[in-house]
């Protein structure tokens, strides 16, 4: 694997944002425009009365298109923006709550503060928060979007199983995250997958009130109407979903070889860490989450894991990594012991 600096790192997770910033309103866009290029080819707006006498479905009346699409895209991207903004700043909330994670006191632990602490005079790393999980398995994530934010958190199995050098390992792990903005990279990305997530289970939650519902046959077609606009929308809300998940998971995979190599190189022990990552692959726990968009930050995945533990090989191992958000851990291991 290619050696790259820290300094690299940060500049392209900097980069890698203000990409995912601008491309992902041209997605939204892209896929308004799709649903109403659809909407009109099945002859939707002429059944509405939208279009001139004498046109027919399947075929594209790009005046009607554009008008229609210029009238809902500043609605679209406000509410996209407000929802943006407020998962992006209330990210850390979220995460504490849905891990029930708490603050750790220095009194508490005098041990996990030491470590962290000399990790970061030695990475020159600002001190993060430290949060605990009442959870007798091993895990631990970064998260955050800056110095007032940025918090690692880890279970009491992790603290309580692992030495010294593994403990500090896997924190400067997690340092390196911070240090690299990985943190704030994948916040983005969780909240720009969230909002096709919650649009798509929206839609099923519409779709399903409405079978239930009865309705007068006066309302009858009108609730057709309906039907055809969420179905269409649902459609373009998966492809989009699809897309940018994939674009989450290549970043989530290749972010943690350079957090392994950083931590590696923080701590000064390679081995420690690979130790670790076993000891950790036994029991990584945090399943009661049940949230995969949180659990791509864990420094190993309980799902994923699973998967590992199955065998797979060949080809149906290559098509399973492109789904998963951490790298194969027996293969993470193998690089660290060649460090």
């Amino acid at each position: 694997m290619k050696y790259v600096g820290i300094q690299t790192q940060i500049w392209r997770n900097n980069r890698n944002t203000a990409i995912l910033l601008c491309t992902f309103p041209l997605l939204m866009l892209g896929m308004v425009l799709g649903s109403i290029a659809m909407l009109d080819w099945i002859g939707f707006f002429c059944w509405e009365g939208r279009c001139d006498a004498g046109l027919q479905a399947t075929t594209l009346h790009w005046p009607v298109i554009w008008e229609i699409f210029y009238a809902v895209a500043p609605y679209v991207l406000a509410i996209t923006a407000i929802w943006f903004i407020i998962a992006y700043f209330a990210n850390v909330s979220i995460i504490r709550h849905a891990t029930h994670a708490r603050p750790l006191e220095r009194k508490e632990n005098l041990r996990v503060y030491n470590i962290v602490e000399n990790l970061c005079i030695a990475g020159g790393i600002e001190m993060p928060k430290i949060n605990i999980v009442n959870d007798s398995s091993l895990n631990a994530f970064a998260s955050g979007i800056d110095i007032n934010s940025y918090t690692i958190t880890l279970t009491t199995g992790i603290i309580d199983k692992l030495d010294d050098a593994e403990l500090s390992a896997v924190v400067g792990h997690e340092l390196t995250h911070i240090k690299n903005r990985d943190t704030r990279l994948m916040v983005v990305c969780i909240v720009f997958v969230g909002i096709f997530s919650m649009l798509m289970h929206g839609i099923f939650q519409i779709l399903g009130s409405m079978s239930h519902t009865p309705r007068r046959s006066s309302r009858k077609s009108n609730g057709g109407g309906i039907i055809i606009v969420l179905l269409v929308v649902l459609l373009w809300s998966i492809v989009g979903y699809f897309f940018s998940s994939l674009t989450r998971l290549a970043i989530s995979r290749k972010r943690e070889y350079v957090a392994d190599a950083g931590g590696a190189e923080l701590c000064g022990d390679p081995l420690a860490l690979a130790s670790a990552l076993r000891k950790i692959s036994d029991d990584p726990g945090l399943g009661n989450v049940n949230r995969s968009d949180i659990a791509q930050l864990y420094v190993i995945h309980p799902d994923e894991e699973s998967d590992n533990d199955m065998g797979l090989k060949g080809w149906v191992a290559k098509a399973n990594i492109l789904f998963c958000t951490h790298p194969d851990t027996p293969e993470r291991i193998k690089l660290l012991e060649q460090f």
